[in-house]
């Protein structure tokens, strides 16, 4: 055994020992070197501002698991980093397009104003009348703007309170549709109701849902065509009340019908003409629809437009509904 020991310790076998420990170093201890130096820089790129700096992941150790961790947190941070961009890209959007509506007919009544008080211009009054007519109708228009981007900032960030209770939806599309009774009338513009009996009563707020129906169908009515068609309809499909608004109208073109929605969004041509609406009652009603827990959305054709609202439904007398429809015409 001492000798054995000697043989161990004597120079030829210390550097073989030498040269296997540092053989089984490289081995074992480069590879989680080179990682660990890899996560390294990885961590300094990302505390420069390279979001989209990863670390290398290989192997099924702690240092791999450190590597996953810090590539999960580099991605959440990007994502958050490309949500902020987008939200100030939106807020930019928004103040320019709200600047635009705003000063659209404020330059009209400016100009009105100081031609009135023109001394050198001599004004009829006849002219005189319909040029204050105009102050009075841009006044009501701009009044109408503010008020609507109040009542959507109010929607959005959930201080408007919502009177919750039962109603017959059949009862609100009539009146929606006989408050625009003389237009339809002289436009020769047939408007349908048709409600399932299920869906008839149901739970919402019902001054918000009217809202709701009656900017979509004077917006319907703006662009549907003399001589055209509206329908108001209600059915339930499974745990919702599914209420659709369709117009014989021309249609939106495809690449506009995802941002219908969004505030003073200019469609086409074949909708835009008319005029008269605040270019925020999209977007109100798809504030009001998401305030109530639902979905709002938007399929168009050539001759037929469909907005469809889904409310969640809540059956408050438990009794069996009948689904068959009833029909009335306006």
């Amino acid at each position: 055994m001492v000798r054995e020991i000697g043989r161990l310790t004597s120079f030829p076998g210390t550097a073989l020992l030498v040269l296997l420990t540092i053989v089984a170093a490289a081995t074992i201890f480069e590879p989680t070197r080179r990682r660990l130096s890899s996560l390294r820089d990885a961590t300094q790129r990302l505390g420069a501002g390279d979001l989209a700096a990863r670390a290398s992941v290989s192997g099924h150790d702690e240092v791999t698991e450190l590597a996953e961790t810090f590539n999960r947190m580099a991605g959440e941070l990007a994502q958050r980093d490309e949500a902020l961009r987008e939200s100030e890209r939106l807020r930019r959007q928004m103040l320019a397009d709200v600047s635009h509506e705003l000063k659209t007919p404020l330059t009209v009544m400016l100009g009105y104003v100081e031609t009135l008080h023109r001394e050198d211009i001599s004004l009829d009054e006849a002219t005189r009348g319909r040029y204050f007519e105009t102050l009075e109708r841009e006044t009501h228009r701009l009044d109408r703007i503010v008020k609507d981007l109040l009542d959507l900032a109010r929607l959005e960030n959930g201080v408007s309170e919502l009177e919750v209770r039962v109603f017959a939806i059949r009862r609100l599309f009539e009146h929606v549709a006989r408050r625009h009774a003389h237009d339809m009338s002289t436009r020769h513009i047939d408007a349908r109701v048709d409600v399932h009996d299920a869906a008839d009563q149901i739970v919402a707020d019902p001054h918000r849902i009217e809202q709701v129906i009656e900017n979509v169908f004077a917006n319907a009515l703006r662009h549907v065509p003399d001589g055209g068609s509206i329908e108001l309809a209600a059915r339930v499909d499974a745990q919702d009340c599914v209420l659709t608004i369709s117009d014989s109208g021309s249609g939106i073109s495809a690449e506009h019908v995802p941002y219908v929605f969004e505030r003073f969004y200019k469609v086409d041509s074949a909708r835009a003409n008319g005029g008269g609406g605040s270019g925020l009652g999209l977007s109100i009603a798809k504030a009001i629809v998401e305030r109530h827990h639902g979905q709002i959305s938007v399929s168009s054709r050539p001759g037929r437009t469909v907005f469809t609202v889904r409310l969640p439904l809540e059956s408050n007398d438990g009794q069996l509904r009948d689904d068959q429809p009833t029909s009335t015409n306006l």
